[in-house]
């Protein structure tokens, strides 16, 4: 009864806090779209999206686009060398950077208000005039180089490349958005002033800003900084969707002290009617895993599931365990999907859940970052205005949406396994989990 008043108190103070952050705008200034939402805190998000991540350049070319923004965001511009422009963002405590996913890539300005103008003023230089020295290009390519190699090296990123490989091979998500070693080596200053200069077009590029701004103001900053751009970037091309109708299984062997594995499963489509449910039928899941690997049967430290939130063109589902029992820990997970599909989740189980999941949300969705990338995400993928009715449509979820929407999904698992390949029972992780 405690706990349930608190979790009250922190709800009802959470939604007042986001209320006030809620009345979101959106307008076009010369062909640019952008998404405005008021806040009542000192600091201002601003993103600056720009469509189709991996679908932009080809398999030999990934890399390409982290390299161009990492360029962009790291090298200073024509205006401000490199020294004077981070040099003027310390002194306000602003940060400007970047990032680069499967569906999307970004560039983003935090700032205080009082800076605001200031900060834009450093953003819009950036996109629009980088200094794209070769030097400063080839500093930062080895930088990137060196990650990738270190990516390479790590068990769990190298896990999560080479799973998305084997589970949409030969399609866009097959791509490393932040490269490889061989691909960024093969890069060139030229090239990829060119790929960026392509890029930027009106259709491409989506700006929102979080932040205690006037909707004057912006659109006068974004049209001087963006009103002559070119109409059109890199046409995006869509995939056809893929489906896993049965389990199948890939490895890769290797010498480590414990063994990591990746499982793919179907997810629906972002903005579909069962996209909410099936978001909150995986963390469900998450715990009856984490409970039954971790707790009851000490498997792994960290076993789990999800519905990743950033995949937004071909959204999927994903099972997670490291361990030195294998066969055991996967064997578990299959047993409580198959449990899932033949019994349904407990309608306590769903009672408790919403107000975990709701309070998850809002705690995440109090700083402007979360909030301007969820923004980014939903009008990229269909309409940021199913933002707003998330709370509700998790509210009304019953146990019956859960249980049809992820027996719907679940046929099959997508496996891919990192370590001793001599501990494995591949029988084990080919069973069907459907019907």
């Amino acid at each position: 009864m405690k706990y349930t008043s608190l979790l009250f108190v922190l709800l009802t103070f959470l939604m007042g806090s986001l209320e006030l952050q809620s009345q979101t705008q959106e307008f076009e200034v010369e062909g640019v779209k952008v998404l405005l939402k008021p806040s009542n805190k000192q600091v201002i998000s601003v993103q600056l999206f720009l469509d189709g991540g991996t679908s932009n350049y080809t398999k030999e070319q990934e890399g390409i686009e982290a390299l161009a923004l990492a360029v962009v965001t790291e090298g200073g511009t024509q205006n401000h060398p490199k020294t004077d422009f981070f040099g003027k963002l310390e002194k306000m405590g602003s940060i400007i950077g970047n990032s680069a996913e499967y569906d999307y890539s970004k560039i983003s300005l935090r700032c205080l208000t009082s800076y605001w103008d200031e900060s834009w003023d450093l953003f819009a230089d950036a996109v629009r005039n980088p200094a794209f020295e070769e030097e400063e290009f080839n500093n930062i390519k080895n930088q990137l180089v060196a990650g990738a190699k270190n990516a390479e090296s790590d068990a769990d990123s190298h896990l999560r490349n080479i799973a998305m490989s084997n589970a949409f091979k030969d399609l866009n998500y097959s791509k490393v958005p932040d490269g490889t070693a061989s691909s960024i080596e093969k890069l060139s200053w030229g090239q990829v002033q060119k790929y960026y200069k392509r890029l930027l077009g009106k259709d491409q590029i989506v700006l929102v800003v979080v932040g205690a701004v006037e909707e004057a103001d912006l659109k006068a900053k974004v049209k001087k900084a963006f009103g002559d751009l070119k109409a059109e970037g890199i046409q995006v091309k869509p995939e056809g969707k893929v489906f896993f109708n049965e389990s199948s299984y890939n490895e890769e062997s290797r010498d480590i002290a414990t063994n990591y594995i990746r499982g793919y499963m179907n997810a629906p489509d972002i903005g579909s009617d069962d996209e909410v449910a099936m978001r909150v039928a995986y963390s469900i899941l998450y715990d009856r895993l984490f409970k039954e690997i971790r707790t009851e049967r000490n498997l792994s430290y960290a076993p789990a599931a999800a519905f990743p939130s950033s995949i937004l063109g071909n959204p999927y589902t994903l099972l997670y365990v490291s361990t030195d029992k294998p066969n055991e820990a996967v064997a578990v997970m299959i047993n409580e999907i198959r449990d899932i599909c033949k019994e349904g989740f407990e309608a306590s189980e769903l009672t408790n859940k919403k107000g975990d999941f709701l309070t998850q949300h809002y705690m995440k969705m109090e700083t402007v970052g979360s909030q301007a990338t969820g923004l980014g995400q939903a009008t990229l993928s269909g309409d940021w205005k199913r933002t707003d009715k998330f709370i509700d449509e998790v509210d009304a979820l019953s146990v019956e949406d859960l249980n049809k929407a992820f027996k719907k999904y679940a046929k099959g698992i997508n496996w891919t396994y990192l370590g001793d390949t001599s501990l494995v029972n591949k029988s084990i992780f080919l069973q069907s989990i459907g019907d």
